[in-house]
């Protein structure tokens, strides 16, 4: 007879099939886009990867050179198993605990150890597969580097299969005791473990900076011994980073028999940790179940109404109506930690970058290093907004859903509705925004004009990238669909992905190029640039800025009012 995991996975399978032989009905702009784009992203990290390897041949590096790369890959390879810790055990507890299919399931004869497992395998594709995505550049980079034999492609892909199953298995089992002990919401608790090890994590660069900084003060022997003293921890040879890192080094070097034992151990590992996470589901899953499901309630009177009545008081010039949508909108982003979460990962790891500035200062000291690093610290946040309002401000209106008709009950106009979602946007945008180029510029010392010029690039972004994910989200909404993800996937979706990064590209080109271009360079004097083409500049970057702020709205506003309740 065959058991209920098998028919799951089967059925898994099938669904996988079917959805592959689905895309030839996708959008052919949104394949091509994609495609586009995922090349792009895999050919940069591919280049960026093989010019840092490359650079461990100089001179400097002589006699240390392995022991460089030996350091390198731990560290690439613990840095993975962190994330892939909290990204599982993050998707696990909506798999386990609140899919609809896993209440499903519960109702039917599926033993609960078996379905923790279909559950875990569907949570290790979906976490693995961007990592993989990630992870292969700087493999192929280093085969190349290294001239390694054909069989180390096909065994790098192993490696990191068998090297992903452990993280998947341990996020499996800790959302596992997280639901069963811990009493408050079990998302906010791992989302506040990934916030401290995020913290740890930034307090350990601090150090590693420094020492990178003191290190290029002194000879290039005691520049390495220091920096490679600090990061001595990912070579422990019980981590699992540091097998991963050797069974790479091993097929590349042609010595198959230690990099198969390195594999065989984290494999071996990762089945007896996902044997012990089965044999805990036996006795965990259930009853962690149920305690979830029945902590709504308890917990409904909002025990933190004190900072929504200041953000209230401190929109005193906005009409009731408005007031009272964006404080929901801020209340509904506040509480789905899988939201926040990814935007503090974000903005966090920007703020944490822009606050060491300063730890570079044989660069910074350069005029054309701090202008080149300036223009690229506000491409960067911008390229990060970009992708902020497309993934979490694109999908705001569809999210209403099958709520849809209770805006018709309310003495609320769809057009102050979708301005609402607007002004939600813009606001909080440009608070993140242009606290982080503050910071960068602060740390710079950019002279006051950069600075004001900044504001003012910042602005005109937020409010460009605002006006097309809320408009567009109003001319291509599914209010069928409640996963954001699935939402931003859409044409619709693709479309705002693409004319954001467009609107960036050209903003940035018009408004803040100019002027660190001119200071640069010698080619024309500051004084010609700010009277001629700085200001001709922003000008053009403002025309851009209120056409993609305000055509997709008008377009929004007309498509929005013609849905039906």
């Amino acid at each position: 007879m065959t058991s209920p995991l098998n028919l799951l996975i089967r059925l898994r399978l099938r669904c996988a099939r079917h959805a592959v032989s689905d895309l030839r009905h996708h959008s052919v702009l949104k394949i091509v886009v994609i495609t586009v784009m995922a090349s792009g992203i895999w050919a940069f990290l591919y280049i960026m990867f093989r010019d840092g390897l490359s650079y461990l041949n100089r001179e400097m590096f002589t006699g240390f050179k392995e022991v460089v790369v030996s350091v390198i890959l731990s560290l690439f390879f613990f840095t993975l198993m962190v994330l892939l810790f909290f990204s599982n055990a993050i998707i696990a507890y909506g798999s386990l605990f609140r899919s609809q299919e896993t209440a499903f399931l519960f109702a039917r004869p599926v033993p609960d150890w078996q379905l923790y497992l279909y559950k875990l395998g569907e949570t290790l594709l979906f976490s693995s597969w961007a990592f993989l995505f990630l992870a292969l550049p700087m493999i192929v980079a280093y085969g190349v580097t290294q001239r390694a034999p054909w069989h180390y492609y096909p065994g790098a892909a192993v490696v990191f299969g068998a090297f992903a199953l452990l993280p998947a298995v341990w996020g499996g089992i800790a959302t596992l005791l997280v639901a069963r002990i811990v009493s408050g919401s079990p998302r906010r608790v791992l989302a506040t473990m990934a916030g401290v090890a995020l913290f740890g994590a930034s307090i350990w660069w601090l150090g590693i900076l420094q020492a990178f900084n003191e290190g290029m003060r002194s000879s290039g022997e005691m520049w390495i011994q220091s920096v490679i003293g600090h990061l001595r921890m990912t070579e422990n040879p019980l981590l699992p980073s540091r097998w991963a890192a050797a069974a790479v080094r091993d097929l590349a070097a042609g010595a198959l028999g230690r990099a198969w034992r390195n594999t065989w151990l984290l494999l071996t590992n990762g089945l007896f940790f996902g044997m012990v996470g089965a044999y805990a589901a036996r006795w965990l899953y259930a009853t962690g179940y149920q305690r979830v499901q029945g902590r709504g309630g308890r917990h409904g009177r909002v025990r933190t109404n004190l900072p929504y009545r200041i953000l209230e008081r401190l929109l005193f010039g906005v009409n009731t109506q408005m007031r009272l949508l964006l404080v929901k909108d801020v209340k509904t982003f506040l509480r789905d930690p899988a939201q926040w979460s990814q935007g503090l990962l974000f903005f966090g790891l920007l703020a944490v970058y822009f606050s060491n500035l300063r730890n570079f200062s044989y660069n910074i000291g350069s005029l054309f290093w701090s202008n080149f690093i300036s223009l690229m610290n506000i491409c960067a946040t911008s390229l990060t907004l970009s992708t902020f309002t497309c993934r979490f401000i694109f999908p705001l209106l569809s999210l209403e859903g099958r709520r849809f008709w209770i805006l018709g009950l309310l003495p609320l106009s769809r057009r102050k509705l979708m301005y609402g979602k607007f002004w939600f946007a813009l606001m909080g945008s440009f608070v993140i925004s242009e606290g982080l180029m503050i910071l960068s510029d602060v740390m710079l010392q950019v002279p006051p004009e950069g600075m004001l010029l900044h504001a003012g690039t910042v602005l005109m972004l937020c409010s460009g990238l605002s006006g097309l994910a809320v408009g567009l989200g109003a001319v291509y909404p599914n209010l069928r669909e409640d996963n954001p993800a699935k939402i931003v996937s859409g044409f619709g979706g693709t479309l705002n992905l693409v004319l954001s990064m467009l609107y960036v590209a050209m903003t940035v080109a018009l408004a803040a190029a100019p002027y660190h271009v001119s200071r640069m360079t010698d080619r024309l004097t500051h004084a010609e640039m700010m009277g001629r083409y700085i200001p001709g500049g922003l000008m053009l970057a403002l025309g851009v800025s209120m056409a993609a702020t305000f055509i997709p709205l008008w377009l929004g506003e007309r498509a929005f009012a013609r849905i039906e309740s």
